[in-house]
């Protein structure tokens, strides 16, 4: 995505965040929470909620992301992936910021969320279980998926376990305690739908930098695929997430308040015909403040 210059080093740092993608992690927080709050499979059916713990989840999630975002423009531009102007956020290729001011800009957001972990083993004590190997994944998810990853066509599944699971199961556990896989999986399951979407995100961006990935040996799904099989998928992830809350709906997991999501339709249908990615990311953050909201307001089933 092509942005405005900036004039100085501090609009540099702002532009390498690239904020329009901050809805994929926020949109998988707020579920969390909305599900904790109800308390959807909890132990003793209770729901929790304490708005400083969501505060530093919030936080800790935003720091993440901007830190995976900027190490993958670090090292698609090290590799050679990103040589045009208008690729990655810019700033790099753009000379707007050096390779070495990036990398260490991505080590001190990736300190922030390290900090905000911390403070979330402190504020809460249900969150021990959760916070140490979640943030660990996030970790791990923020460096490895442009420096390893995306080049053998896993980041596709690496976004989906950490913005569209990781998130919303780590959100949910900070809150309520989460004592079994059965009890993960089962809010792994309510977020599949932010999982398809978070996923569209990625695959628009992806089929829009197709030939250059292709060119310097970028494995990506779209660069597998034709181009009408990616956009193919790319159809999958943005609408199968409506017909799977209306199957929860239909088989009483979720409240009937959740089918507020198929609001969204059109503008999904927009995202498909228009490819844009910063749209798709606030498309997404539409369904999940929907989705959340219907979670939040209703009783359970």
């Amino acid at each position: 995505m092509t942005m405005t210059e900036p004039t100085n080093k501090t609009a540099a740092y702002i532009q390498a965040l690239r904020a329009y993608s901050l809805p994929a992690s926020v949109a998988s927080v707020l579920l969390g929470v909305a599900l904790a709050g109800r308390g959807y499979f909890a132990d003793d059916d209770r729901g929790a909620f304490s708005l400083l713990t969501l505060l530093l989840t919030l936080a800790g999630a935003t720091f993440a992301h901007f830190a995976g975002n900027v190490f993958n423009d670090f090292f698609d531009y090290v590799r050679g992936v990103d040589t045009k102007p208008e690729q990655g956020s810019g700033v790099l290729t753009q000379g707007l910021l050096s390779a070495r001011e990036m990398f260490a800009f991505g080590a001190v957001l990736l300190a922030g969320a390290l900090v905000c972990g911390v403070a979330l083993l402190i504020v809460s004590p249900v969150a021990g279980s959760l916070v140490l190997p979640l943030a660990t994944f996030g970790a791990f998810a923020a460096v490895f998926y442009a420096a390893f990853l995306k080049r053998y066509a896993l980041g596709d599944l690496l976004i989906m376990l950490a913005f569209g699971v990781g998130l919303t199961v780590g959100a949910y556990g900070v809150q309520v305690p989460v004592t079994s896989l059965v009890q993960a999986a089962q809010v792994a399951l309510l977020a599949l739908p932010l999982t398809f979407l978070v996923d569209a995100i990625l695959h628009a961006n992806n089929i829009r930098d197709r030939e250059d990935d292709r060119a310097a040996g970028v494995r990506t799904i779209a660069t597998i695929l034709s181009v009408e099989g990616g956009r193919v998928v790319y159809a999958v992830l943005l609408f199968t997430p409506v017909a799977i809350v209306a199957s929860l709906v239909a088989a009483r997991i979720l409240p009937w308040t959740c089918l507020s999501v198929w609001l969204t339709v059109p503008v999904l249908m927009k995202g498909f015909r228009t490819g844009d990615v910063p749209f798709v990311a606030q498309a997404h953050l539409l369904f999940g403040v929907l989705y959340a909201l219907s979670v939040a307001i209703s009783p359970r089933p």
